[in-house]
């Protein structure tokens, strides 16, 4: 709905197109769950923020592995010639794309852990306000990327809209265990990993 404009983007390598097919195909996973299920919203657009990454990476032969995880990509270690990686990584997105890509991050690895002292009711607002902020930073994310990667002219009105979103019903809630198979399929992942990424 929102991210249609990615199939107008021209995808002249095949790795490229794989990459943006794997996002579309996120992309309206995380736009069906946006209401209903916030949190599992956020993990999504978390996945898609690396996909984001993951071409960058390969775009502009910035060194990064083709499997980089999206911390590899925004985090400095003490290993020199990491971070030497990571900033040219940095100066390949620009500081607009840095800090969207970094609040995809930082609110997905919120979603992540999935926990707050909070009661459910605020729980389920901070979740909800992840949700939004994320979809509109990836939105950008997205947009600029298409525009400056593969040459897509007349974006610069779209916005993102939750609005035109659907709005869910009980027959349409997936289970838990459904939900967690969706997650472990698209990080590729089990849970000891998962556990790792919440200490980050």
């Amino acid at each position: 709905m929102n991210f249609d404009f990615l199939e107008h983007a021209e995808c002249p390598l095949q790795w490229m197109k794989d990459l943006y097919d794997d996002m579309a195909h996120t992309l309206a996973e995380a736009e069906q769950v946006y209401w209903g299920q916030p949190r599992q919203c956020g993990i999504l657009l978390r996945s898609v923020a690396e996909q984001i990454c993951r071409v960058y990476n390969r775009q502009y032969e910035v060194g990064f592995s083709a499997d980089a995880r999206l911390e590899t990509f925004l985090s400095y270690t003490k290993e020199e010639s990491h971070n030497v990686l990571v900033s040219r990584f940095l100066s390949v997105v620009r500081k607009e794309q840095r800090d969207r890509l970094i609040l995809l991050r930082v609110l997905g690895d919120d979603c992540l852990a999935g926990e707050g002292i909070e009661n459910r009711q605020e729980f389920d607002n901070r979740m909800a306000g992840n949700a939004k902020r994320m979809m509109n930073a990836a939105f950008e994310c997205l947009r600029m990327m298409c525009q400056k990667i593969n040459h897509l002219n007349g974006l610069e009105e779209l916005r993102f809209m939750d609005q035109i979103l659907p709005v869910p019903t009980e027959q349409t809630q997936e289970p838990e265990d459904r939900r967690e198979s969706v997650f472990a399929r698209l990080f590729g992942r089990g849970r000891e990993e998962r556990d790792h990424l919440r200490s980050i």
